[in-house]
């Protein structure tokens, strides 16, 4: 449930990161140009007016004139004609400065005025930025003959407060809102993590139920195939409840990885000695299918592991592969040491069919018609295991087949 809780946490951390960045970006753009336009407005009335700006009776009737349409800012007063600084460079056909007028501003010199002239004349805009300043270019027939910069220095600093209150409004909302849901979500899951303690504690105890049964039958059918009485009946029902017997064994291993996932004990492992330990059973059942059963482990491969899991991890690994190795095949074990950890690989030689999608394979109680029926005496239920012992030790399992052979590999890092 820990895993589910926090996948829940990144989501919603994911999803509202998301959501606020898009609004963000979406209210800089509109500060943005709304500070660009209002000083456009501006710079445009300068140079209607002949590089001044009108008194507001004067404003007025020129709105008057253009039929009451607000071609300017509506937030005209009688301070505005003397709150507003800006200069006006005038230039030859060479574009050279020929006069500047700074009777509107303080702030600015000739020198730095002309500089940032040069800079403006290097753009193709006809309107635009030069630091803190917003300038327009006046041409006549084609050419560039005067700039006017507008000082944004007052604006520019409320859009400056205004995308720090947004971007910090939205960075304190997404962290808020994230440890509201962190904490909320110990409630959400609480049903889910209710009913997946319910349905292990059932799988545990309807195994261990089902045992006696199975052993009673197991055991009469035995004995009488003993007095003689068997047939070929008796033997199918002594087959089958061993096979019954394994995959009990099975599910109630599954149930104890999940409840001991996070908390197995874990020690130094010679993977080599290991390998070499549980693969050697399987080599009576090699023989018997006149299969090559053979080990390449590298010395020293020594990581910290549960060495019970691991053990197990080989046993299904191996067994899978005498299972569908073909007759007269090969079975082959590589043992290597990594920077990270170690990697093992066994391939296995085959004639069955794989399903397309190999992933599947790892899935509880899956089944692919053409190559692990239940003929082969698999329950569907062993990669799942290994799978799960893989991730308990934050690992890697993958499967690939191609031109015959099967191969397993398996990453387990320090």
């Amino acid at each position: 449930m820990k895993k589910l809780r926090l996948k829940m946490i990144g989501i919603v951390f994911a999803s509202v990161v998301a959501a606020f960045t898009v609004l963000a970006v979406v209210l800089i753009v509109c500060f943005n140009t709304y500070k660009n336009n209002q000083a456009d407005q501006i710079t445009e009335m300068i140079s209607e007016n002949n590089g001044t700006v009108p008194q507001l009776k004067d404003y007025e009737e020129q709105q008057k004139k253009q039929q009451s349409i607000e071609r300017y800012f509506n937030q005209y007063n009688e301070d505005s004609s003397y709150r507003t600084r800006f200069f006006r460079i005038f230039l030859d056909d060479d574009k050279e400065v020929t006069d500047v007028d700074m009777d509107h501003i303080a702030a600015v010199d000739k020198t730095k005025a002309v500089r940032m002239t040069k800079i403006a004349m290097l753009r193709k805009a006809s309107v635009g930025n030069v630091g803190v300043y917003r300038y327009r270019k006046e041409e006549e027939n084609g050419e560039v003959t005067s700039i006017i910069f507008l000082d944004c220095r007052e604006n520019q600093s409320f859009y400056q407060l205004a995308v720090t209150i947004t971007v910090g409004s939205s960075a304190l909302l997404t962290l808020l809102i994230t440890v509201i849901f962190a904490i909320a979500s110990k409630h959400a899951v609480r049903p889910f993590e209710i009913n997946s303690r319910r349905q292990k504690q059932f799988i545990t105890d309807a195994s261990h139920e089902l045992k006696t049964p199975l052993a009673i039958i197991s055991a009469n059918a035995e004995v009488l195939q003993y007095k003689g009485d068997g047939n070929e009946w008796t033997q199918n029902i002594i087959d089958q409840t061993k096979h019954m017997g394994k995959l009990i064994n099975q599910l109630l291993v599954l149930a104890k990885l999940d409840e001991v996932q996070e908390k197995s004990e874990k020690q130094e492992v010679d993977l080599k000695m290991l390998l070499e330990e549980t693969v050697k059973p399987f080599e009576e059942v090699a023989e018997q299918k006149n299969v090559s059963l053979k080990l390449h482990p590298e010395e020293e491969v020594k990581i910290r592991v549960n060495r019970e899991q691991i053990g197990q991890l080989i046993s299904i690994l191996t067994e899978n592969a005498a299972k569908y190795v073909n007759e007269g095949g090969k079975i082959v074990w590589r043992l290597s040491k990594t920077q990270h950890g170690a990697v093992m690989v066994v391939k296995n030689t085959t004639e069955k069919e794989l399903p397309s999608d190999t992933k599947r394979l790892f899935d509880r109680f899956y089944r692919s018609d053409s190559s692990r029926s239940s003929k082969t005496g698999g329950q569907g239920i062993g990669l799942s295991i290994a799978k799960k012992i893989v991730d308990s030790h934050k690992g890697t399992i993958s499967v690939k087949a191609g031109d015959g052979v099967v191969t397993f590999r398996v990453s387990l890092p320090k």
